[in-house]
C-alpha cells in the first residue's frame, strides 16, 4: 500500500474518500466535516470506533465520506488512534474504497505513526485459504493530511510501516494452520525472513537438539512424528557494544497436550500456541529494518505436544539445559519446559537481561481476560522499562506477583521441581521460570489472553493480534533514545 503526507489543503484525488475522526464531547459547531455530511451527522455519537458513511460536497465534487468516533478527549490515548484507524481501513474494504485520505486530530509525530500503523494492521485479513469472492481487496494508497510536513513524518510514517509489517507478518505464523506450519517450517520462514533483513539465524533440529542437552524441548517435542526445532536468532550491529539482550518466545506450532490431552472444544487455536516465537521474530525484523541501536539475541524453541507412543508421560524426570531436573506431573505444561532451557540458553550467551513471551497459562486469562498481559519479574527496574514500552506500544501490561510464598507449589519429592503445582498456575510457572533466569534481570509475558481473538472486533479480524511485536520494538527503542 502506497502511503503519503499531504498537506490538508491539498487536493483530493480521483476517487478519493475522506476519514475523519471525532471525539464524543467536541461542541456541534466544532463538527463542521459532521455537518457537512447532514443526517448522518446528526445522529454520530462518536463513541469509542462508532461509524457513520456519507456523501460530502467538495471542491472537487462529492466524495464518499466516513467519520470514527474517538470517545471522549479525556480518555483519548495513542492506542485509541491506532485502533480507530483500523476501523476505518476495515470499513473502507467493506465499502470497495480503493484510496482513503485520513484527517486526524492533530499531527503530532505520535499521531502520525499511530495512523499509519492502525491503517496497516486493519489492513490485515487471514484468509489465506479461501476464495475472496466479493472481490475487495482493500485500500491501495492511504493519503494522511498534516498541517505541517518535514523529514521528522515521514520517519514516523516509515517507522509505523515497519512496524506494523512486522507485526502483521507475526500474525500471519500465528495464523498459519499447524499442518502448514510445523517446526522445521517455522524455522524456514525465520531464516527466510533474516536473509531479507540481515540478520543471522542458527537452526538446530530433532536429534541434534537432545544431543545438546536441551532436556526440555526434547521430551515435550519427541512425541511427535514432526521433530522439534531451535531457532537462534541475532541482531548484533558492528557498531554497537554495550549490554546483550535476549528475547525468548514460546514457539509450540501445536498443543495437544501430550498425553495429559485437552479438550477438543477450542483446540484448533492450539495452532497459535507459538504466539511468542512469531512475536519474537516479528520484533528482531522491525528492529533490524529499523536500525535500532542494541545488540539482541532472539531464542525460540518450536515443538509440537502430541500424544504417542514415545510422548512424555506425567511422572517422567527429565534434565534440562541447566542441569536441573524438573517432575513433570502434566505433559499440559509443557511450556515452561522449553522456554525453561532457552532461558538457560541465554544466560549460557552471556544475555544481560531477559524477556520472555509466551501463551503459558489459562490462569492469566482468568485474572486479566483479553485486555492486559501478565508481566512476571525477578527485577524491578527492567520490569518497569518493559511496562512503560507496553504502554507506550499500546499493548498494555499487569505486573503480577512473584513471591516465594508460592515455591511450595514447585516442590517435588524425587526430583528438583515439578512443572505443575496447581494454583494460581502464572505466578506458579513464572516462578518456575525464575529458577532459571537466577540473579540475571529478567522478565515473563503471559500473553495467553492478548495474542488471540476470538471474534471480530471493530478494528481487527478474529486471530493472531500479533502481541508483543510493538511492545519489544518500543522497549529496544526506548532504551536507544535514553
Amino acid at each position: 500500500m502506497k502511503i503519503e503526507l499531504v498537506a490538508v489543503d491539498d487536493a483530493l484525488a480521483e476517487g478519493e474518500a475522506l476519514v475523519q475522526f471525532i471525539f464524543a464531547d467536541e461542541e456541534r459547531s466544532d463538527r463542521q466535516f459532521a455537518e457537512l455530511l447532514g443526517p448522518i451527522g446528526e445522529s454520530f455519537k462518536a463513541e469509542r470506533y462508532e461509524t457513520s458513511s456519507g456523501y460530502v460536497a467538495t471542491r472537487e465534487g462529492i466524495r464518499s465520506a466516513l467519520l470514527v468516533g474517538l470517545g471522549k478527549r479525556a480518555e483519548f490515548a495513542d492506542e485509541v488512534l491506532r485502533r480507530a484507524s483500523a476501523v476505518a481501513m476495515r470499513r473502507a474494504r467493506e465499502r470497495g474504497w480503493r484510496a482513503l485520505r485520513l484527517l486526524l486530530p492533530d499531527d503530532r509525530r505520535r499521531s502520525v505513526r499511530q495512523a499509519v500503523e492502525g491503517a496497516l494492521l486493519g489492513r490485515y485479513e487471514n484468509r489465506f485459504y479461501r476464495r475472496d469472492e466479493d472481490g475487495r481487496n482493500g485500500v491501495e494508497r492511504l493519503r494522511i493530511a498534516v498541517s505541517r510536513g518535514g523529514e521528522d513524518l515521514e520517519a514516523e510514517v516509515e517507522r509505523g510501516r515497519v512496524i506494523a509489517e512486522a507485526t502483521n507478518w507475526a500474525r500471519a505464523l500465528a495464523d498459519e494452520p499447524a499442518n502448514l506450519l510445523p517446526p522445521r517450517e517455522f524455522a524456514r520462514r525465520a531464516v527466510e525472513m533474516c536473509a531479507a533483513v540481515g540478520l543471522r539465524v542458527e537452526v538446530w533440529l530433532g536429534e541434534e537438539i537432545r544431543a545438546r542437552g536441551w532436556g526440555g524441548l526434547w521430551s515435550v517435542g519427541k512425541g511427535s512424528d514432526e521433530p522439534p526445532a531451535l531457532i537462534v536468532v541475532r541482531y548484533e550491529p558492528e557498531e554497537v557494544s554495550g549490554e546483550l539482550w535476549a528475547f525468548v518466545g514460546k514457539g509450540m506450532t501445536f498443543d495437544a497436550g501430550g498425553i495429559c490431552l485437552k479438550p477438543w472444544q477450542g483446540m484448533e487455536e492450539m495452532k497459535a500456541d507459538m504466539a511468542g516465537g512469531a512475536a519474537v521474530l516479528g520484533a528482531l525484523c522491525a528492529i533490524a529494518r529499523l536500525r535500532l541501536p542494541r545488540r539482541i539475541v532472539g531464542i525460540i524453541p518450536a515443538a509440537e505436544n502430541m500424544p504417542s507412543g514415545r510422548a512424555l508421560k506425567p511422572g517422567d524426570v527429565i534434565k534440562t539445559l541447566a542441569g536441573y531436573t524438573i517432575e513433570v506431573t502434566d505433559t499440559d505444561a509443557e511450556g515452561r519446559l522449553i522456554l525453561a532451557d532457552a532461558i538457560a540458553h541465554a544466560r549460557q550467551l552471556g544475555a544481560h537481561r531477559i524477556i520472555d513471551l509466551a501463551t503459558l497459562t489459562g490462569s492469566i486469562i482468568v485474572a486479566l481476560g483479553d485486555v492486559r498481559a501478565g508481566l512476571f519479574s525477578n527485577d524491578d527496574d527492567w520490569a518497569r522499562e518493559i511496562a512503560e514500552a507496553a504502554e507506550r506500544a499500546g499493548e498494555p501490561v499487569w505486573r503480577m506477583p512473584l513471591d516465594e510464598d508460592y515455591k511450595k507449589r514447585l516442590e517435588s519429592s524425587i526430583a528438583d521441581f515439578k512443572n505443575y503445582g496447581g494454583r494460581p498456575d502464572a505466578t506458579v510457572a513464572a516462578l518456575l521460570l525464575s529458577r532459571f533466569a537466577d540473579r540475571t534481570p529478567w522478565a515473563h509475558l503471559d500473553i495467553a489472553g492478548t495474542a488471540w481473538l476470538d471474534e471480530d472486533e471493530p478494528f481487527a479480524s478474529k486471530g493472531a493480534t500479533g502481541a508483543g511485536v510493538r511492545t519489544l520494538v518500543e522497549l529496544a527503542a526506548q532504551s536507544a533514545d535514553s
